[in-house]
């Protein structure tokens, strides 16, 4: 005889067949989750948010690697390098999370970075020194918004009668900072200098990807939104407490020195970086495997001043910033071009 059937609702506390979690461990592994990041994670290290992006933060390579730690993750990365026209080379990464207690494979993740992406393929060549001093406004913005530093660089220009709409900043044969011309964009002579740092890169987008597929953490983060400034106006402004602390730092007053020591520092220059502090942000970047040419890049992402042909163009409180911003892998998180991350990335990444 037939009979109609129906269906209990399950209860979240009923013991759950083996195929999948129960709701009590989910609800526990996702409240894990959030103690970590308030008890351990650091604003602007682990996680941070971008401009213009919501309230959902973005986690970093350094946040990443603690919520592996946290579940017992070991990653296992498969490197694929492929040879481009020109010298240059693009790396596809997949990452594999396995259990370290059970051996289980728990997610894999991938990432792509190659030296075709724009912020490592290109330069700025070279511009000429204009006789329009660099104001004093444009360097205390420049710290904490490079986008409206930019914008002040270019209206002074303007108003002096230079045409454009980018500008840089170098200093003449007497020391003084000018604005600088901007010089037209070419490519890099060469692309092997940036092989390590695109290697990182892509495997550093593929941890961040297995990381939030293996643990269901992507209601809490978001990836790679730091990986597109050119999409997201302000994104690549963002910057964390620690920098903002390095900053401070910069806004002490030089003493005036005596005898033959060089005359005070003019209120209106910014303060230039010592020898020593050069030598620690270069140590600071080979420790994190960035060469000279790297550090460069980075400094042009970090002040939004892509003139800057060489760290001694820094200033000091700059030179502070970008040494702590390494030490933390804050920095370490440099967006490539948008274009190359959204119009080629091949199918199935």
């Amino acid at each position: 005889m037939n009979q109609a059937q129906t269906l209990a609702p399950i209860s979240p506390h009923a013991p759950a067949p083996a195929n999948y979690m129960p709701v009590t461990d989910l609800v526990a592994q996702v409240g894990h989750i959030q103690q970590v990041m308030h008890a351990v994670m650091k604003d602007g290290e682990h996680f941070g948010k971008i401009p213009g992006c919501g309230d959902k933060p973005t986690l970093l390579k350094a946040g990443a690697e603690k919520l592996a730690m946290t579940f017992r993750l070991a990653p296992e990365y498969d490197i694929q390098e492929r040879e481009m026209p020109g010298g240059h080379r693009e790396y596809r990464v997949m990452v594999r999370l396995v259990s370290i207690l059970t051996g289980v494979m728990v997610g894999a993740g991938v990432g792509l970075c190659s030296t075709m992406e724009g912020k490592y393929r290109y330069r700025a060549g070279d511009g000429e020194i204009t006789s329009v001093p660099v104001p004093k406004n444009y360097w205390d913005t420049r710290r904490s918004d490079p986008t409206a530093a930019a914008r002040i660089l270019r209206e002074i220009a303007n108003k002096a009668g230079l045409p454009g709409s980018k500008f840089g900043t170098k200093k003449d044969a007497e020391g003084r900072w000018m604005v600088s011309t901007h010089g037209e964009r070419v490519e890099h002579d060469n692309p092997a200098d940036y092989y390590n740092t695109v290697l990182k890169m892509a495997k550093k987008r593929a941890l961040v990807d297995a990381v939030l597929t293996s643990t269901a953490a992507s209601d809490i983060f978001t990836q790679d939104i730091e990986d597109m400034p050119e999409v997201i106006p302000g994104a690549g402004a963002a910057t964390s407490p620690q920098q903002h602390k390095a900053q401070g730092a910069g806004k002490k007053t030089t003493a005036p020195q005596q005898g033959n020591q060089q005359p005070a520092h003019n209120p209106d220059q910014p303060p230039a970086p010592s020898a020593a502090q050069l030598a620690m942000l270069r140590n600071e970047g080979k420790k994190a495997g960035l060469d000279e040419v790297a550090l460069v890049s980075l400094a042009r992402h970090m002040t939004g001043d892509d003139s800057i042909q060489s760290i001694d163009q820094l200033t000091k409180p700059e030179t502070t910033q970008m040494i702590d911003g390494i030490k933390s892998g804050a920095l370490l998180n440099i967006p490539p071009d948008a274009n190359q991350q959204m119009g080629d990335m091949p199918s199935g990444f």
